[in-house]
């Protein structure tokens, strides 16, 4: 019988350097250097003034795609309640420009920015999608009732809890 080892591959001197090697490139990949978000706080800050005051299209234009190039430069906001008073900022002076200030091109702009700063409209949606849960228990006691009291509504009032339910969700992400 033969007490040879097994051969585990490269000696071990070659797996340390592989090891080392990899472990010094995570590290650099962790503290490269990137945008600093503290100094994204200012510049939002001089973005969202600079959109406040636009009143001419081409300013409005211009300070939007300030927002989207802010956006893009830091991956979109760093927090939530920068997230919410962007997103606010920006479908307030849309639905004020609505009637004649706001084209097809802000439009797209709006769209981008929403796309880097809220892809999943966190900040649109939170209120009617708070709204059912909230309505939610009560809806699911007043079906148990209609279901024992008068079972032969239970069709037509299920269908119409869903709707009071989830009714503004659904318009919201459909039309909003």
């Amino acid at each position: 019988a033969s007490s040879k080892q097994p051969s585990l591959g490269a000696p071990l001197p070659a797996r340390r350097q592989l090891l080392l090697t990899l472990g010094t490139a995570a590290v650099a990949a962790c503290v490269a250097p990137g945008p600093s978000h503290a100094a994204f706080t200012p510049e939002l800050r001089d973005a969202e003034a600079m959109f406040a005051n636009a009143k001419e299209p081409e300013e409005v234009s211009a300070a939007l795609g300030r927002l989207v190039d802010l956006a893009q430069d830091y991956d979109g906001m760093p927090t939530t309640a920068l997230r919410e008073e962007v997103m606010t900022l920006v479908r307030e002076k849309r639905a004020l420009l609505q009637g004649g200030g706001w084209d097809g091109e802000k439009e797209e702009t709006y769209l981008r920015l929403q796309r880097v700063v809220d892809p999943w409209r966190v900040t649109e949606l939170a209120l009617p999608a708070q709204a059912a849960i909230v309505l939610f228990g009560p809806l699911y006691l007043a079906l148990i009732a209609v279901q024992q009291l008068v079972p032969k509504l239970f069709t037509a009032a299920y269908a119409g809890a869903v709707v009071v339910a989830f009714g503004p969700l659904l318009f919201s992400i459909f039309f909003g």
